[in-house]
């Protein structure tokens, strides 16, 4: 009776293994969203944006720009949960963080159907040690907190090894079309996992070999794969139909394939190495923050190491099955570059399988101490006892170590988004009063969701809904400038705010001089004691901006309608306000272009920019509404004088190709703007009151023989702009009355040309005329090259002949 009660409690309790495990998965995960360091990761912050926005503006996202790939999943699983529980740190983790609970038990029951045919014993063992394992893996516990969307490939990978050999077991149709439609369904979670198909492929392909009797289940495979290809079809059509959108990470710094750097074997067999060493001796990725411990405490790793071993020797599908599924998933890291450390991201579709294959090594050694006569009987419990001593002692080290040092390291409070989390804070703890923030701070992404809960609604403002007078609340940072994991920010534009009033965040432009600040100002503090930001009371006194108007409609229905251009000189950056006004809704993912040209339209200067930095991308704008968009771009110090021209064009990410113009094109010329000449450098040696048509006059001129030529050198002065690019002709005529020589060329050879002279300017223009040797006339004129019809000229109020003033004889020696 006895051994039949603890035989029905063992069986009980096998049962109900999956769900203690899950209740232990949940315990640990969770607990990290309340121990760990409040930061917030960016790319999981924009992924939040992109739930607001499909929330608020049934923007419906699949091609997932930050992500260069359609990575929808993890978007329509927050989408629930945001309604509920509010955009908030735990409710951006909580997907994630449930999600890994799940992969828990999951690993439990992948071992458990891996091993089944092996032996019923071996297999739980190897399960219970691999979920305790990843339980105690500090690193991947604090990094799934996150809420980055590959942390769901765990999960979806075990299920569909469960489900997959379960069908391979047993030979039913259900498990085959589980693990297809899973495995399907994974190509939506993470560029990463388009290399798990493969890694499923070849490893069916390594258990079908070592075991021959798996042929017979072959409807079954092409089943899964059936239903696996079926499911990311709409994936694929858009790789068709944008082929960018497939290979779009490959091109960027963060995922280049090291075929494209030098010394690419150099590169493999480092990055091979760094990769060898991640799993029992250090982990160094410069992403880790938290820790340099290595994935697999020595115990795994032991275990680790013998089923290597034993699954090159034994002949076990389903230990084979996981090793080929486990190297392929090392390939998106080892042949991609971002320095020769190991990427956790890129890994995340193999840490799990390598805690799967640690358990049931570790699961084999525990049976083979079992076997020794020799052995005290206590012995068969060392394994089990260094796997759970070795993973208290790394959570210890972590808690009491690696955490405190975190909170307390100079810096890592921009990295962690601690600032971010302090600003926040504040806000919403204010947000019953207006609140204006410098619009470079709202646009990091980590900021913009922190404040989504309480400001979900996004507009451009054009016209700030503030009344004269009006208190407001001013929230500066203390350097705006500083380093985060999303980089330098486009530009810091002084007196451009994000107004947080009513619930809704309006985009304003530059509005210089528009704030009287009184009183004292608060300081705000970062949870590590750093300084974060400074908050000051001032009035709103509307100064309205000059707004020149621009008449540009791109064929995506997105009008560019104004634009403000500031203080424009070499060595000087020069802010630059577009104002856009889209006449529809925008069903495509751009980027803007804004560059200044020169002459020969050549860019001086340019940036190109996902609008506000996918805080307000797009797609979400609403018809109608007005967005300031502003740009600080910076002159070189070499620029010479001369006109150039500001220009807008619209991209489209997924395509990759400009968007045209309605009027036809696809370059929109915003502006025609000049750098001025600085003064002459010298006096003429003649005055002169010469005037040629209505608006252009020569105020004097320089005479020098050289050999060769005659140096000429003219003094213009405009009286207003001119309504042309004249050319100015210069003639040396002989003393038989013809012309000996001649010189045609816009004033200094067109690089300032008369279209862009203002009133009063005076325009140093010097040129060379070459001319043998001799005693000429010289006589000056202007004239339109399209039409050959001179300007009207006159010399002290007298019309001169043939409209050419007479400046001397010259003598060219």
């Amino acid at each position: 009776m006895t051994r039949s009660f603890w035989t029905n409690l063992k069986t009980v309790f096998e049962r109900r293994t999956p769900a203690v495990l899950f209740a232990l998965g949940l315990l640990v995960y969770f607990s990290r969203l309340l121990t760990s360091p409040p930061g917030i990761n960016p790319d999981s912050a924009r992924a939040g944006l992109y739930t607001l926005d499909f929330l608020y503006r049934n923007v419906w996202p699949f091609y997932i720009y930050q992500h260069f790939a359609p990575t929808p999943l993890l978007i329509y699983l927050q989408a629930p949960i945001f309604p509920v529980f509010g955009f908030t740190l735990p409710a951006l983790r909580g997907v994630t963080a449930f999600a890994n609970a799940l992969s828990v038990p999951a690993l439990y029951i992948a071992c458990r159907e891996l091993l089944a045919g092996l032996d019923r014993r071996l297999a739980n063992r190897a399960g219970w040690l691999a979920a305790l394992g990843v339980l105690a893996f500090p690193y991947w516990t604090m990094f799934a907190r996150h809420g980055l969307e590959g942390t769901l490939m765990p999960l979806m990978e075990l299920l569909v090894v469960a489900t997959l050999w379960r069908g391979l077991r047993r030979g039913r149709r259900i498990d085959f079309a589980l693990a297809g439609f899973v495995l399907g369904l994974s190509q939506y979670i993470y560029i990463v996992a388009r290399a798990f198909p493969v890694a499923i492929g070849v490893a069916c392909l390594a258990a079908l070999i070592t075991d021959r009797q798996l042929w017979s289940r072959w409807r079954g495979l092409m089943l899964a794969a059936g239903i696996a290809s079926l499911i990311p079809l709409p994936q694929w059509l858009l790789f068709l139909d944008a082929p960018y959108t497939f290979s779009a990470r490959l091109g960027e710094s963060a995922g280049q394939l090291i075929f494209g750097v030098p010394d690419t074997v150099r590169v493999f067999l480092e990055k091979l190495v760094n990769q060898l060493l991640v799993f029992g001796v250090r982990w160094e990725t410069g992403y880790n923050l938290y820790s340099t411990r290595p994935w697999l405490t020595p115990m795994l790793f032991v275990g680790f190491i013998i089923a290597i071993v034993w699954g090159i020797r034994a002949k076990l599908g389903g230990l084979r099955f996981v090793l080929a599924a486990f190297g392929i998933m090392l390939v998106p890291d080892l042949l991609t570059y971002e320095g020769t450390a190991p990427s956790a991201s890129r890994l995340m579709g193999a840490i799990h399988f390598a805690f799967l294959i640690a358990g049931i090594g570790c699961a084999w050694l525990w049976r083979w101490i079992e076997t020794q006569p020799r052995l005290p009987r206590f012995s068969r419990y060392l394994v089990l006892a260094a796997v759970i001593l070795f993973g208290l002692e790394a959570e210890w080290d972590f808690a009491t170590n690696v955490i405190p040092k975190v909170n307390a390291y100079p810096g890592l409070e921009w990295r962690a988004g601690l600032i971010e989390q302090a600003e926040a804070d504040f806000i919403l703890r204010n947000s019953g009063d207006p609140i204006l923030i410098p619009t470079s701070e709202y646009t990091r992404a980590s900021l913009a969701f922190l404040l989504a809960d309480r400001f979900p609604a996004r507009h451009g403002a054009a016209e700030p809904p503030l009344t004269p007078g009006e208190t407001v609340t001013v929230l500066g940072p203390v350097d705006p400038e500083r380093a985060t994991t999303e980089g330098i920010p486009a530009g810091f534009i002084a007196d451009e705010w994000v107004l947080l009033k009513d619930g809704a965040a309006y985009f304003l432009p530059p509005l210089k001089n528009s704030l009287g600040y009184y009183g004292g100002s608060s300081e705000i503090y970062a949870s590590n004691g750093v300084l974060a930001a400074v908050a000051t009371r001032a009035q709103w006194f509307p100064v309205e901006p000059d707004v020149a108007p621009v008449s540009a409609s791109f064929v995506y229905g997105l009008d560019l309608t104004g634009y403000t251009v500031a203080y424009f000189a070499p060595g000087q950056s020069v802010t630059v306000t577009l104002y856009w006004l889209p006449r529809q809704r925008i069903e495509r993912d751009v980027q803007l272009f804004v560059q200044i040209l020169d002459r020969n339209g050549e860019a001086i200067a340019s940036i190109h920019d996902w609008p506000l930095h996918g805080a307000y991308r797009v797609r979400a704008w609403q018809a109608g509404e007005t967005v300031p968009l502003s740009y600080r771009l910076n002159i070189p110090a070499e620029t010479p004088p001369g006109p150039y021209r500001l220009v807008a064009k619209v991209w489209d990410l997924a395509y990759q190709r400009r968007v045209e113009l309605v009027s036809g094109g696809d370059v929109a010329t915003v502006a025609g703007l000049k750098i001025p000449l600085p003064p002459p450098s010298a006096q003429p040696a003649q005055v002169l009151d010469a005037r040629l048509g209505d608006s252009i006059r020569l105020a004097g001129y320089t005479l020098d023989s050289a050999a060769g030529g005659l140096k000429l050198t003219l003094y213009w002065r405009a009286s207003a702009a001119p309504d042309f690019d004249y050319t100015v002709f210069v003639h040396l005529v002989d003393a038989a009355g013809n012309i000996a020589a001649q010189a045609d060329a816009q004033p200094r050879d067109g690089e300032y040309p008369a279209s862009i002279w203002t009133a009063s300017e005076i325009v140093e223009d010097e040129r060379f005329v070459p001319a043998p040797p001799g005693e000429y006339q010289v006589f000056v004129g202007m004239y339109r090259w399209d039409t050959g019809e001179r300007l009207p000229a006159a010399v002290d109020g007298e019309r001169v002949l043939d409209d050419r003033v007479d400046l001397g004889r010259v003598s060219v020696p």
